[in-house]
């Protein structure tokens, strides 16, 4: 039986019109609502201080960054949130607050050149020349995760003064013109956390999109060298002050980074690279360190695939590319073999499966550290910043590193840290190194990829899970001076 009792005196069918328009009326009245909220919430995504990010779309969303509480022990995982969301400092079970990252007085006001439209300017909050000592350094996945919160883990845990991030061109200006201000902004956050928290820069920038080149399949230059220019200048403009160093393209003797429509890899294209850009570089901020794109240490020959990396420099150095750079950028990638060995000292490690560097596999000058390091200065007679080096290590990993990177199974955690320490010895008693970055703290956590399948895991001196692996404590109590 019905729940509900009717009048017989009353029609039905008027009383059912009644209720219906009573529903109309208030789906009507729903949708406008929603509609209001709507607009309500977009409006509070775009205007200045919003915390939520619109990735392409312009407004005034500021990352958030964290104030990291110095002095604990690096005994807990190095994450940036707990399950409630609030920020962690690792080795403490206490929280701290999130902070807008932009800085509140402008003390170095941005050269208009560096203009983003929809977004606030950037002004550096304490402008520096590049030091004159020698400086340690470590990369972060710094797009990925909380800002701050991993900046202090590289500047106030481990005590570095430098940093590296890598700018994707393609990223920031996806279409000629039409940059992203969400990627702007994330830069904004980072440049300016890192410079108050005393960590001196070093941007790699690298990475046309696809607008401006001709040859899509692999990476490489834009086929007019001025458009590079162009966005190297709005850059360094917005960033002036903040960045102490820019790496001008990435590993430019392997086809995977430098194809041009010649399909040749040699030293004079990058030449007439710099020729294009390096002046634009200087003319917004003379003191800013200009870095030559470290090349990949590697032996393979191959017509438009792979050049030597000493045969290249060798090219470089003839063709007068050594007058345009200020420091030479090296990647020094220690395989499985310790960095105080050249490549034909003889040493053999007998337990080592990948043969590679030993007298029974194929010795050669890009296996070594020490090799690859000297070798450069006694081509180019010039500073050396190493931007990327460390070595692989699969233990503790849960799994098998990728196909290629066989060697980081020969490698404990323990010669991790070992030969990473060394490794600073070596190029601060060199004399003619400036500064070296570890490659790197965190990317084994943030690229997002099963181990086996990422080539970054291995050098990374966290784990998966954010535990210190035992070069996070070696560099942490590294003496550094």
């Amino acid at each position: 039986m019905s729940r509900y009792s009717f009048d017989p005196k009353l029609d039905p069918s008027r009383d059912r019109n009644r209720r219906m328009a009573i529903g109309a009326a208030s789906l009507l009245a729903a949708i406008v609502v929603g509609v209001g909220l709507i607009v309500v919430g977009c409006n509070t995504l775009n205007r200045p201080g919003s915390t939520t990010p619109t990735p392409g779309g312009e407004g005034g969303f500021k990352p958030s960054v964290t104030i990291f509480a110095p002095g604990s022990a690096p005994s807990a995982p190095l994450t940036e949130t707990q399950p409630g969301g609030a920020p962690v400092d690792p080795g403490s079970s206490g929280t701290t607050p999130a902070v807008a990252a932009a800085p509140t007085t402008a003390v170095a006001p941005m050269d208009p050149r560096g203009k983003i439209e929809g977004i606030p300017d950037f002004s550096c909050p304490g402008p520096r020349p590049p030091p004159t000592t020698f400086g340690y350094g470590i990369q972060s996945n710094w797009p990925v995760g909380d800002i701050g919160f991993f900046n202090s883990v590289m500047a106030e845990k481990l005590k570095m003064n430098w940093t590296k991030a890598q700018v994707r061109w393609k990223d920031f200006e996806p279409q000629q013109g039409q940059y992203v201000p969400y990627k702007w902004q994330l830069l904004d956050a980072f440049t300016a956390d890192a410079n108050q928290k005393g960590l001196n820069i070093v941007y790699g920038i690298l990475s046309t999109p696809n607008w401006a080149r001709s040859v899509t399949d692999r990476e490489g230059p834009p086929d007019d060298y001025n458009v590079a220019a162009a966005f190297f200048e709005k850059v360094l403009a917005r960033y002036k002050g903040c960045v102490q160093a820019v790496e001008v393209w990435n590993e430019m003797n392997i086809d995977r980074e430098w194809t041009v429509p010649s399909k040749q890899i040699n030293a004079t294209d990058y030449i007439s690279f710099l020729n294009a850009v390096v002046p634009k570089i200087r003319e917004i901020d003379p003191q800013v360190t200009v870095v030559m794109g470290a090349l990949s240490p590697t032996g393979f020959e191959a017509p438009g695939q792979s050049v030597d990396d000493f045969t290249y420099m060798d090219q470089f150095v003839a063709a007068g590319g050594v007058a345009l750079v200020d420091c030479i950028g090296v990647h020094l990638n220690g395989y499985n073999l310790p960095p105080q060995y050249e490549w034909d000292e003889g040493y053999n490690d007998p337990t080592a499966s990948f043969r590679g560097p030993f007298p029974d596999g194929t010795p050669h000058h890009s296996w070594s550290f020490k090799s690859t390091l000297y070798g450069y200065y006694n081509r180019t007679k010039k500073p050396q910043c190493v931007t990327e080096f460390g070595w692989a290590s699969s233990e503790n990993m849960g799994g098998e590193p990728i196909a290629g990177f066989e060697f980081a199974k020969d490698n404990t955690e323990a010669e991790q840290a070992e030969w990473i320490v060394q490794g600073f010895q070596i190029m601060k008693d060199s004399g003619f190194t400036n500064w070296g970055i570890v490659f790197n703290l965190d990317y084994v956590q943030k690229d997002g990829l099963p181990f086996n399948e990422d080539p970054n895991a291995p050098y990374s001196i966290t784990r998966a899970d954010g535990v210190p692996r035992p070069a996070f404590d070696a560099l942490a109590d590294m003496k550094k001076d």
